[in-house]
């Protein structure tokens, strides 16, 4: 019995990088927020694989970068492929996002 192929990271991030350019691009979810001073959700957002074994995450590039396992990415782009639209500590257990920080350090 042969497994399945994991999917690559670089994979992973792709997908997740072109949901933050849409919500990016999308006038209506990336609305300035009055209460955080007008800042945008999304600002030059993006996920990125450069090697190792996580995925890294911006949602606005002067906030700095969080890091999210495969597992994580899995359950993040579940998340949003069933049409979700934020970032991945709204899709992941407080647990798993806890890890995620951890992980970023």
């Amino acid at each position: 019995m042969s497994k399945d192929k994991p999917i690559p990271l670089k994979d992973l991030a792709e997908r997740i990088k072109r949901y933050l350019n849409r919500f990016e691009a999308d006038p209506k979810i990336n609305a300035p927020r009055p209460e955080a001073s007008n800042t945008k959700p999304y600002y030059c957002a993006s996920a990125i694989f450069n090697g190792g074994s996580r995925i890294k995450v911006i949602y606005v590039h002067y906030q700095g970068v969080q890091t999210l396992t495969r597992e994580q990415a899995i359950k993040y782009l579940a998340w949003l492929d069933a049409g979700n639209v934020g970032p991945h500590y709204l899709a992941l257990p407080r647990r798993d996002w806890s890890a995620a920080q951890r992980g970023s350090r």
